[in-house]
């Protein structure tokens, strides 16, 4: 791996202070586990993005673009939880 010059340092930390990052975790339905009970238990996917921008509509519609500038457009059916963490 190439080491940074110093002003390549320098310029990743400018950039540092315009540009945000955010990690989003979308916790997707996996299965549900009837009990003995007759409760029933749903299990969750989870799946995690580091993104430059997070557009969430409602609970059912996210727009990310990630750090890599792919473009991620998650729609469902039911809601689904989700989490955003301001990583930068």
């Amino acid at each position: 791996m190439k080491k940074k010059t110093i002003w390549q340092r320098i310029w990743d930390w400018i950039l540092a202070w315009f540009i945000d990052e955010f990690e989003v975790t979308i916790y997707f339905p996996a299965n549900k586990v009837k009990n003995e009970d007759g409760s029933e238990t749903i299990h969750f996917n989870p799946k995690n993005y580091l993104c430059r921008k997070v557009n969430v509509r409602d609970q059912t519609d996210f727009r990310l673009l990630t750090v890599e500038g792919n473009h991620v457009h998650i729609k469902t059916v039911d809601p689904v939880g989700y989490d955003i963490i301001k990583t930068k």
